[in-house]
C-alpha cells in the first residue's frame, strides 16, 4: 500500500532556468543540474525529491504519445505548502523576483491563500491554516 511520497517530476521546456529557480527563489537542495534532468531536495535528508525532466527526456522515458512534447498548451500542475505567516512568506518570494497570480487573500473558513509560479508555469499555493 502507498503510505507516503518519496519525490514528484515537473516536465518542462528548461531544466536549468526551472531547477535555479526552485534553488535560488524557493531555497530547495540542487543535488544534480545535467542537461536534460535535475535533482532537488525539499527540506531535511530525509525530504521530498523534486525531480525535473526535459519533455525530450519524459518522452523517452514514457511516450511521446503520452508526453505529447511539440504540443504547446499543457496541464498546469498545482501544489500546496502550508505555512505560518503567508504575509511574510508572500514578500520574501516577492523580493526574490518570484511572480505571484494573486496575492494574499482570505477564503472562507479563514484560509488565506496566495498562488506564484515557477518558469514553466507549474502553480504553487502558499496556504495559511485558519487561526484557532
Amino acid at each position: 500500500m502507498i503510505d507516503h511520497l518519496n519525490a514528484f517530476v515537473l516536465v518542462v521546456r528548461d531544466v536549468e532556468k526551472c531547477a535555479l529557480f526552485y534553488r535560488d527563489k524557493l531555497g530547495f537542495d540542487l543535488r544534480q543540474l545535467e542537461r536534460d534532468e535535475a535533482y532537488l531536495r525539499i527540506g531535511s535528508d530525509s525530504g521530498i525529491v523534486l525531480a525535473i525532466k526535459s519533455l525530450e527526456l519524459a518522452a523517452k522515458e514514457i511516450s511521446e504519445e503520452r508526453i505529447r512534447p511539440t504540443q504547446n498548451n499543457f496541464e498546469r500542475n498545482h501544489f500546496v505548502v502550508f505555512i505560518t505567516d503567508i504575509d511574510a512568506e508572500y514578500h520574501e518570494l516577492l523580493d526574490k523576483g518570484v511572480h505571484f497570480v494573486d496575492s494574499p487573500k482570505s477564503l472562507e473558513g479563514g484560509w488565506r491563500t496566495a498562488h506564484f509560479e515557477d518558469p514553466d508555469g507549474n502553480l504553487w499555493e502558499i496556504a495559511q491554516r485558519p487561526s484557532d
